[in-house]
This record gives C-alpha cells, sequence and structure tokens, in this order.
C-alpha cells in the first residue's frame, strides 16, 4: 500500500516553487512533502522500518518537532536497517528515505548536509538501479546540485528526468527547474520554450501556474525595441558561426548537416560496456566499463555548462545491449552521438588514442574488424536487421559528417593528452550503424599498457581526454550555422535573406 493511499490528507502537495526570474530555489520547509507520498511502498516487509518511515512523516510532516540531532538520530536507524539486509524488500526505501533524512538537515543549517544527500541520492541510484525512486533520486540530485550552486549538474540530472522518465512523477517539476536554470544560464529561447508547453499542458496545478508566471515574468522584462536579429541569435546560442549564412546556397551538398545549416541541440554520450560486460581489461583489476562512464560523465558537464541538451545511454554500472543504446539515441532524437571506451591488445606495448566513424562503402581492414567484433559482442541485433541497417543508411551525408566530427576529435584528443596518434578510422561498429546522425566512436587509449592504463584510471587524465572531445565537437560544429531542426521560422527567414 502506498503511503498517498494510507494518508490521502497530503495526496497531491507539491514543493513550493519561487518566482520566475530566480533558479527554482524551494523553500526548504517544502522539500520533500512530494517524496512522502512514495516514501511507504512495500514498507510492511520490517516493523523496524515501519515504526522509522512512521517517525520520517512525523518529523516531515510537522506533527512531531524533531532537532538536527534527532534527524541524525533517524539516519542511523535506516542505515541499520540497510546493514542488517542490504537487499531486502525495504532497503532502497531505507536509502531514500535516508537521503529525505539529508535534505532536512539542510534546513536545519547543517553545513554537511547538502553533500551528504548527493552521495546517499547518488547511492540510491547505484546500489538500487531499478528502484522505483530512481527518477526521484535523478531530481533531488539536481535539486541538490542547484542548492549549492553547480547548475550545471543540476541541469544534466533534470535532463534526465525528461528524458528518460518522462512518466515519473517528478518529470513536470523536473521540467520547471530545467526552464529556470536555462533562464539563469542565458538561454532564455529554450527557458521560454519549456514554460509556454507547462503552462499549457502541465498536468499539475502549481507547476502550470508557475510556469505561467515565469513565462509572463519574462514578456514583462522585453525591451520596446527589438534587438537585431544578429545579436539575438548570438545570446540564444553558445556556438559563433565561422560561416556567414550569405554562404549557405554555395555549400555543396555532401552533407546533410552542411547543406540544410543543421546544428547540434541534443548530444548523446555512450559509455561503452557496463554490468556484467567489463569491457577490455588492463593490468590488476583495471577494466575498461569504469573508465569509459566517468569520461563520459565529465564530458557530459562539460557540454551540458555550453548549453547542449546531454544524454548518457547509462549513468550506473549496468549492461545496456547495444540496440538499446541506438535506440535511446534515435528515441531521444539526438543531432550527434559519441561512444566512449578504452582499448586493450595482446601486445602489452600498444598505446595511443584513434577515433572510428562508420564508411560502409570501404572494407575495413583485419585489425579495425577484429576490434569491431569485440565491440559488437552482445549487440542484440540479427543479421538481417544489420544488413537493413546498413542498406538504410544515408551513406555519404552521414559518413561525411562523422568522418569530419572524428579527424576533429581525433586531433583535439593527441593534442591535449600527448598520445600516441593512431589516427582516424572506420569500422562497422552497431553503435554507428544503429545511428542516423553524426557519430563516432572513441578508442581512449589502452588498459592494457602499463603506463597508459595507469594514467586511464586517473581524474586528471579523464577530464583531459573529456575537455578535447568537446572541443572536438565545437570545432566541428563551427562551420555550421546555428540553425536547429525545430527552429523552422527562423531557417526560412534566414534562407530567405540569403537568397536576397
Amino acid at each position: 500500500m502506498k503511503f498517498s493511499e494510507r494518508n490521502p490528507h497530503i495526496k497531491g502537495c507539491f514543493p513550493c516553487f519561487a518566482g520566475a526570474n530566480t533558479t527554482a530555489r524551494i523553500p526548504l520547509s517544502c522539500l520533500l512533502i512530494l517524496t512522502l507520498v512514495v516514501l511507504w511502498a512495500g514498507c510492511g516487509s520490517k516493523s523496524s522500518y515501519r515504526e522509522a518511515s512512521m517517525q520520517h512523516y512525523g518529523y516531515a510532516s510537522g506533527e512531531t518537532p524533531a532537532t538536527l540531532a534527532e534527524w541524525h538520530t533517524l539516519i542511523a536507524e535506516f542505515e541499520n536497517i540497510i546493514r542488517a539486509d542490504a537487499h531486502g524488500a525495504s532497503a532502497d526505501d531505507a536509502q531514500y528515505a535516508i537521503a529525505s533524512c539529508w535534505v532536512w538537515c539542510i534546513k536545519y543549517g547543517d553545513t554537511e548536509a547538502p553533500q551528504q544527500a548527493i552521495e546517499a541520492f547518488q547511492k540510491l541510484i547505484h546500489v538500487y538501479p531499478n528502484s522505483q525512486y530512481v527518477p526521484q533520486a535523478h531530481y533531488w540530485l539536481g535539486r541538490c546540485y542547484t542548492h549549492i550552486g553547480d547548475a550545471t549538474r543540476g541541469v544534466q540530472y533534470y535532463q534526465i528526468v525528461t528524458n528518460r522518465y518522462a512518466d515519473a512523477d517528478v518529470a513536470e517539476e523536473a521540467q520547471l527547474a530545467l526552464g529556470h536554470a536555462y533562464a539563469q544560464k542565458g538561454y532564455i529561447t529554450r527557458a521560454e520554450t519549456l514554460y509556454a508547453a507547462l503552462s499549457e499542458s502541465a498536468t499539475k496545478q502549481e507547476v502550470a501556474a508557475a510556469a505561467s508566471q515565469a513565462l509572463q515574468a519574462f514578456k514583462a522584462q522585453q525591451e520596446p525595441v527589438e534587438p537585431p536579429k544578429e545579436a539575438v541569435s548570438q545570446s540564444q546560442s553558445p556556438i559563433k558561426p565561422k560561416t556567414p549564412i550569405a554562404d549557405a546556397e554555395a555549400l555543396a551538398p555532401e552533407s546533410l548537416t552542411r547543406e540544410f545549416g543543421l546544428t547540434a541541440k541534443t548530444i548523446v554520450i555512450d559509455a561503452g560496456h557496463g554490468g556484467e560486460d567489463p569491457g577490455a581489461l588492463g593490468t590488476g583489476n583495471l577494466m575498461e566499463k569504469p573508465i569509459a562512464l566517468s569520461i563520459s560523465e565529465k564530458l557530459g558537464r562539460i557540454l551540458t555548462a555550453k548549453g547542449y541538451t546531454v544524454l548518457l545511454t547509462r549513468d550506473t554500472d549496468r549492461f545496456i545491449p547495444l540496440k538499446e543504446r541506438t535506440e535511446f539515441a534515435m528515441h531521444h532524437k539526438a543531432d550527434l552521438f559519441l561512444s566512449i571506451h578504452a582499448n586493450a591488445s595482446k601486445n602489452k606495448e600498444a598505446n595511443g588514442i584513434e577515433t572510428y566513424y562508420l564508411d560502409v562503402n570501404n572494407t575495413d581492414k583485419t585489425s579495425e574488424t577484429s576490434i569491431a567484433e569485440r565491440e559488437n559482442a552482445n549487440s542484440g541485433y540479427s543479421i538481417q536487421e544489420l544488413e537493413t541497417l546498413l542498406k538504410g543508411l544515408i551513406q555519404e551525408s552521414k559518413s561525411e559528417d562523422s568522418h569530419r566530427l572524428a579527424k576533429h576529435v581525433q586531433q583535439e584528443l593527441v593534442a591535449a593528452t600527448g598520445a600516441a596518434n593512431r589516427g582516424v578510422k572506420h569500422a562497422r561498429f552497431v553503435v554507428l550503424i544503429g545511428t542516423n546522425v553524426p557519430a563516432i566512436l572513441i578508442e581512449t587509449g589502452f588498459v592494457s599498457n602499463p603506463t597508459e592504463g595507469k594514467k586511464l584510471a586517473t581524474a586528471a587524465y579523464q577530464q583531459q581526454i573529456a575537455g578535447a572531445i568537446a572541443r572536438g565537437v565545437e570545432k566541428f560544429l563551427a562551420d555550421i550555422t546555428p540553425v536547429t531542426r525545430t527552429d523552422s521560422d527562423e531557417i526560412r527567414e534566414q534562407v530567405s535573406a540569403a537568397r536576397r
């Protein structure tokens, strides 16, 4: 029985959203009332958990006044429940309750509480990836990071909720918070689009009202004289075009991206392997899967800070078939697809970085075919399905864009890391075949090489790699007029101006 069914008087309660021109702050007195609606799901498995959860409700609802010390004591009780049975029916409930308690401790001035809450929510996601609370954990991670001033990470978690958990109870709150974050970072068009959609379609009255208020505030702040279009375009896009729009018709139709002047808004980052699939193995306990995930997360934060919508195919140590990774990118209408990996070889001296793209018109070399066979294992595609994918590709345009993207990324990686340049290559990786947008697969180094493997395991080197990939992406996009697929009116206006 869910908590809302046992206590209908709190069903439908929501956090209190602040004004339109804020950073989506929520008064801490209202924090986590929403979470109580689901806190007691499955609570009947242990009387100790039932008693602790009732105490949590008393504290959070205000029925039982609590001190900071009492919140800390309650946290310890939930921790004991998990220690008694870390994989019991109530373990994820208890972990979520711990995170909730830490958020409440923020109200009481506990300076360690924000970081403790973040760690508790992250533990829930990583240890209990199938928990019903995972969407809420992502949402509240966004709230916590926003609270401590890390808006970039906040945006990442809001985007995960709105894209991966669109049917979750907190999806509308996440969209509203994302709108506030966009506004704070200066992405006014994106913020207005979110507010307009929520004010018309949000099912929760409080969310719709807050979105409408934010939208009205934007309109009230608009200058009476419309600024020049060039200034508006530059302020709304983090990417500055090198090629004037007047040159648009002169572009050769060798690339769909170039021909139609499209650019990237949504970037999907695919952290290779995961879960039961460790990927390439190095010396000692060194494995590819955690390296790929860590680099992907760092790259995601960098690109998010630059204004892109970034989605990760996995953000925990879990196995995802290759077929589902490409389906994820297609479902979320990705504009670019970046698959992050680490290499291995029987030759322990093998080292360096190489970047792959798909070119179905060329025959793969034996060495490249063997790498593709390793990465394509457990793809989820039948031979017939792969043949259909290959035949259905818009080969010339996708290959050209992917090749250019691979070259830019490879150049930046070698320059930043000083690693051996193994070049830009092509092979039939399933994750590249299954997408219809510019897509590359990056082998960031060899875990089998003792020296390079040790570097790949360090956060500093991973950050270097992530920064280099981000710069490569931006250089790839720098030649493309910053117009998105959804900005149809602006496209027509610019093309018309170019023709004049």
